[in-house]
């Protein structure tokens, strides 16, 4: 499979905080990872290039104020609860206190990756929320985009995550960590049936039938041989669909979530974006397992955290190889992966299409999603700008595994203040369309070539839901690819 890549920014900042690459694979076509004019991290251009740019842009403030008139000020209210320990479940927040006074301190800090990529730290992350026992957060890089630090070998010399510390013991391992906090939280809601319940064998019976689907697709994924792949997952699916369907609820117990359905999450959440990507069988929305697409949809509307932890097809498409050494893709998924990476042309341009291979889900009214955006760069306009202008800076040295995650890349100064100009254009479009931006008056004169491959960096680069969410970030990638376009003349970067 060809591949195409991207890289996160290294500093520790809300939008775009500090992360790796990914990687993206076709079949048939030329290789998303090969160079192509104008793209494909960072090609340094001479400081003379950005020397004469006429910024027309409107201001931060003057952006700022006008989403506050759009309703950005929900999304700060929001933002601030969360730092605060409460509000909405969010990769973004440090501590998480619920209910808990102010002044509470967390028996619980997970330690979990820098990305929102792993799915070993999902799985615990989505226990903590479902029980809402309070914890603090500390990040650290996956081995496939950065080192880990000194300090964390010291707890984990492996350098595996997640780790837990818990009543200042650590504790490894995703699955450990879940049932050491059922055991010591007995207060907070339950995720196992009480001792002695006939449910405790089904529970185990549930639990292996969890790495039989993971081992289905995760054998597939990596495997050219796609008949027996299908047909052992597919196998292995309709024997999921079954135990769900033996119970009146949604979910794998019945009404309530349980520990079977946060061990299933991450991995089930992975297989609807990989298997179209790579392997062209679409797992959601063909009514083919519709107790999982129920399943599905009763943990985005039906719990309340979910919803903030959950990422987009693309994300997972482009995070899983660099983590598993890469996935066998083949012909049958091309035009599925041009629908998940905007490579054809519609998916990530405006206006956008209103179905396509991944749902929004839960629905979010595409104006709130484009405020969502906005708000998402104001909070950290001057840090992303000059991330973007790595594109035209100085590769970094020694690289990462992860294609083209890049963190020792410098910023070309020279070009931040024409991206500058860009990203305000892209704000004041997604506030007020597209239409109404450009009637507002003319766009800035800045270096169209250099200044669009800068944006198609950063394009590619944001992720769900670190960043964002996927409403937010279908609507930036296009606005994006719609500010590139006014720049070349229609022609926008892949």
């Amino acid at each position: 499979a060809g591949m195409r890549a991207g890289a996160l920014i290294t500093r520790q900042i809300c939008l775009l905080v500090a992360q790796p690459s990914v990687q993206r694979a076709t079949s048939g076509r030329m290789g998303l990872f090969d160079k192509l004019p104008g793209m494909r991290g960072a090609t340094s251009s001479p400081a003379a290039a950005f020397a004469d740019i006429v910024d027309t842009a409107p201001s931060w403030n003057t952006l700022r104020e006008l989403s506050a008139e759009a309703g950005g000020t929900k999304f700060r209210d929001t933002w601030e609860l969360q730092a605060s320990g409460r509000g909405p479940a969010s990769h973004k927040a440090n501590v998480r206190l619920f209910d808990e006074a102010d002044d509470f301190e967390p028996r619980v800090e997970l330690f979990r990756d820098q990305a929102a990529w792993c799915p070993y730290c999902q799985k615990v992350w989505c226990m903590l929320e479902a029980k809402r026992i309070p914890y603090k957060v500390t990040k650290v890089p996956m081995s496939c985009y950065g080192d880990k630090p000194p300090w964390f070998r010291a707890i984990s010399p492996s350098g595996a995550i997640p780790v837990a510390k818990i009543d200042g013991r650590i504790v490894p391992e995703s699955n450990d960590i879940m049932f050491a906090l059922e055991e010591l939280f007995p207060d907070h809601t339950p995720m196992l049936p009480s001792p002695g319940s006939p449910d405790q064998e089904v529970v185990r019976e549930l639990m292996g039938l969890e790495r039989a689907l993971f081992s289905a697709w995760f054998g597939w994924l990596r495997s050219r041989d796609d008949e027996a792949g299908l047909a052992r997952f597919e196998f292995t699916m309709d024997r999921v669909c079954a135990a769900l369907k033996a119970r009146p609820g949604p979910f794998f117990l019945g009404e309530a979530v349980c520990m079977v359905d946060l061990l299933f999450i991450p991995f089930v959440e992975r297989m609807c974006a990989s298997l179209p990507y790579y392997k062209g069988l679409v797992v959601r929305g063909t009514k083919r397992w519709p107790e999982v697409e129920r399943w599905l949809d009763a943990l985005e509307t039906q719990t309340d955290w979910y919803a903030g932890i959950k990422s987009d097809y693309y994300t997972h498409a482009m995070d899983l190889p660099p983590q598993i050494g890469g996935a066998a893709g083949n012909a049958a998924a091309a035009p599925f992966a041009a629908q998940i990476d905007g490579t054809d042309g519609v998916s990530w341009n405006l206006p956008l299409p209103e179905d396509g291979v991944e749902p929004v889900a839960p629905a979010v009214p595409e104006a709130l999603a484009r405020v969502e955006a906005a708000e998402s760069l104001l909070r950290n306009s001057e840090n992303v700008a000059a991330f973007s202008a790595r594109a035209v800076g100085t590769p970094g040295f020694p690289g990462v595994s992860a294609p083209l995650a890049d963190p020792r890349a410098s910023t070309n100064e020279a070009a931040v203040p024409a991206v500058d100009a860009a990203l305000r254009h892209v704000v004041h479009a997604l506030l007020v369309g597209t239409d109404a931006s450009l009637a507002a008056g003319a766009l800035s004169t800045v270096p169209p070539q250099e200044t669009a491959q800068c944006l198609a960096y950063l394009r590619d680069r944001v992720g769900v839901p670190r960043d964002m969410s996927f409403a937010a970030a279908r609507q930036f990638r296009a606005h994006l690819n719609w500010m590139s376009a006014q720049l070349t003349g229609g022609k926008v970067m892949y």
